[in-house]
């Protein structure tokens, strides 16, 4: 990546801002949103990962200090230990797609993104107090190797989080807590694995990180005054939109 190009950086900051944005006003996608965008605008999918990682990590510390009283750690660490087991390997993952070619790079991640979306949309799970723990192994395992490989872990986690009857404070708690235990693991192995690849990637989240908390502020705004209900349908409309573009790159650049 090229730190001195104004283009590149303006659309970082563009995208990050929006995204934050987007992930107040409906609860999710900042990643979602964030890294297809990040690659149409010419970063590298390892660079995408790296440059959200910190903000992230900023975000969730004080998602997590905010609702700390309604943490229930018996719940966030062994979820966050089944995570820790398999983020390193999809970390690899990240490093061997990274090799590919980028039309190709883009086409997976379309097509994760479709998937996730589709995941969504379809699977209905009827609520309960607990659930047996080889869903959970499942969902933290597959968690795991999504957030090291795409930076979206999130998706398995919300699925997880449907199928039990908690609180909304309760629920939130749990995903601010989750994220921030495996944050800096991520960063440690990204940089580990990528080596200095990514170490401007992260200098650029790094800066950017105040425009995140401006679009996560100005998604509060906008989500008190329009119909968050329109607004989720139109993002999640978008991200399909993004999806399918990103699948099908390589024929759309010949029309």
């Amino acid at each position: 990546m090229d730190g001195d190009d104004p283009g590149l950086l303006a659309a970082a900051a563009t995208i990050l801002f929006l995204s934050s944005a987007v992930q107040s006003v409906i609860g999710f996608a900042f990643n979602l949103l964030a890294v297809p965008l990040l690659i149409w605008a010419g970063f590298s999918l390892a660079q995408a990962v790296a440059i959200t990682s910190i903000p992230i990590l900023v975000q969730v510390s004080l998602a997590t200090w905010k609702l700390r009283s309604h943490v229930v750690w018996r719940d966030v660490l062994p979820a966050s230990a089944i995570r820790y087991l398999t983020l390193p390997l999809g970390i690899s993952l990240l490093y061997l797609v990274n090799r590919l070619d980028p039309a190709h790079v883009k086409q997976l991640v379309g097509a994760m993104l479709l998937l996730i979306l589709a995941s969504q949309r379809w699977i209905r799970i009827r609520p309960k107090e607990k659930l047996a723990f080889v869903w959970d192994l499942l969902a933290f395992s597959v968690s795991g190797i999504m957030l090291g490989m795409l930076a979206m872990g999130g998706p398995p986690v919300v699925l997880w989080l449907m199928a039990h009857d908690w609180s909304a404070l309760r629920t939130r708690a749990f995903m601010a807590a989750l994220f921030l235990t495996a944050a800096p693991l991520q960063v440690v192995l990204l940089y580990w694995k990528l080596g200095e690849s990514v170490a401007s990637a992260f200098v650029v989240g790094l800066a950017m990180t105040p425009l995140v908390v401006a679009g996560s502020l100005l998604g509060l705004r906008l989500g008190n005054r329009l119909d968050r209900e329109w607004l989720r349908r139109f993002i999640l409309f978008f991200l399909f939109l993004t999806g399918l573009a990103s699948l099908f790159s390589p024929w759309l650049r010949g029309l």
